[in-house]
């Protein structure tokens, strides 16, 4: 027997068969919606698969459908970097697409040093064909970047860390390791060889922190008698022969690579500090010398400067001495010269006056000479008897004069009996005694006709 079905019943079954689509229709338009299409955002890409087989790239911001199908996301510029210790923040799920965050992995130098290597890339996928065969080579971006990006990377930092030496690194060249990964990156590794050098004997060794298991290397430095360099393999035009990058098939570029960090392992780094303590000790050691250096070099300058002082206090007073030297025999010679010049004045003088007196002289004896010719000749005509005469009279004139002048006594002494003599009488037995004497120096003959 069937329940009875209440009015009220019948109006809400009524109503509900109406609205039961409208309903569905409403609650499940979101996941139509979604189903049907999707939201392509900015610096993003997105491999679109729809149910009836067709596929498609969509790399437009805005709506785009999809038709039930499935759409992977793809960023455009994919960036993998590496670090020393992973944080959970930096950990990202395959659907977010925005690259990769790993930890870093060991690289081992030329040396045997292995280190560990913070480094970042950025890559560009293509648009386009060449998209859709990556996203169909490669299904997702978290297995395009651990299946692609990530073993190029690993492999290129140990292609790079094979080129140099642990010590080349930290000795300067860091921006070399971080040019070379770049370069390797982008255009392909290097093919190199192993190549043994022998050292030069009696070369002491180079300075280095690498020290092989259970060796002693003195300074810092191996003694073997050879060593393991690297070398480009190049081709017969002498170009490096490359191996090329297999994500570059697909027309993915390398927008930028870097090395941020490298952390060699611990014992290298006790070597690094105790090359580094040397290195400083070293320093200061130089530091001394030099101050050393200096120090003597300043004592000598001084000695050099007081030598030179007084050397130049001689070499003044030299001049000044040699100087006056010079002008006192400028100053003898200008006097010499200038008593010379006189004496030679006076010679001439001397000269003319002994020419004239020797002329003067000649002349005086010529006149002299004829005038004692003339009286002799005169004497000789007449016995120079005028002369004589002349001669007489002016005798007799001075002898005259004298006694005209003579004083008269005052008093007259005689003997008795005796003739009276006066002073005429006197005088004139006196003139007569000296006109005779007179008479007989000139020999003149007073005698009438004498």
């Amino acid at each position: 027997m069937q329940p009875l079905i209440t009015p009220t019943q019948a109006f809400y079954r009524k109503w509900l068969k109406r609205l039961w689509l409208p309903g569905a229709l409403l609650v499940g338009s979101p996941i139509l919606f979604n189903s049907m299409f999707f939201y392509n955002e900015a610096g993003y890409m997105t491999h679109v698969r729809t149910i009836f087989g067709d596929e498609k790239i969509v790399d437009d911001v805005g709506y785009a459908t999809r038709w039930f199908g499935r759409a992977t996301v793809w960023k455009k510029a994919i960036s993998v970097q590496s670090v020393l210790a992973l944080d959970k923040l930096d950990e990202n799920p395959d659907n977010d697409a925005l690259g990769a965050t790993i930890e870093t992995f060991p690289i081992v130098f030329l040396g045997n040093v292995d280190a560990k290597v913070e480094s970042a890339a950025r890559f560009r996928l293509p648009s386009g064909e060449a998209f859709l065969t990556i996203a169909q080579e490669y299904r997702n971006p978290d297995n395009f970047i651990r299946s692609a990006l990530l073993p190029a990377i690993k492999e290129t930092l140990q292609a790079t860390a094979s080129l140099m030496t642990a010590d080349d690194y930290y000795a300067g060249a860091r921006s070399e390791f971080a040019a070379e990964f770049e370069n390797q990156l982008k255009d392909g590794l290097y093919l190199i060889k192993r190549k043994e050098v022998r050292r030069v004997q009696g070369r002491l060794p180079d300075q280095t922190a690498i020290l092989q298991a259970g060796t002693e290397q003195g300074q810092f430095g191996h003694n073997s008698g050879s060593q393991y360099i690297t070398e480009k393999v190049t081709d017969d035009k002498n170009v490096p022969i490359r191996k090329q990058q297999q994500f570059r098939r697909f027309g993915v570029e390398v927008v930028e690579a870097r090395i941020t960090n490298i952390d060699p392992n611990p014992q290298y780094r006790e070597r690094m500090l105790k090359v580094q303590h040397a290195l400083a000790e070293l320093a200061v050691a130089r530091q001394n010398r030099l101050k050393e250096e200096e120090e003597k070099r300043l004592v000598t300058a001084r000695g050099e400067k007081e030598v030179e002082a007084k050397r130049q206090e001689t070499l003044r007073d030299q001049i000044a001495r040699t100087t006056q030297a010079e002008t006192e025999k400028q100053l003898a010679v200008i006097s010499a010269e200038r008593e010379r010049s006189r004496a030679e004045i006076e010679k001439q003088t001397a000269e003319l006056l002994r020419e004239k007196a020797v002329t003067t002289a000649a002349a005086t004896r010529i006149t002299a000479d004829a005038e004692a010719h003339a009286r002799e000749a005169a004497l000789k005509a007449d016995g120079a008897l005028q002369s004589k005469l002349d001669a007489l009279v002016e005798i007799n004139r001075a002898w005259a004069q004298a006694a005209a002048q003579a004083p008269v006594p005052g008093v007259m002494m005689g003997a008795a009996g005796s003739g009276a003599v006066g002073r005429q009488d006197e005088l004139s037995q006196l003139m007569g005694v000296l006109a005779a004497k007179a008479a007989k120096d000139m020999a003149l003959d007073l005698k009438p006709g004498g």
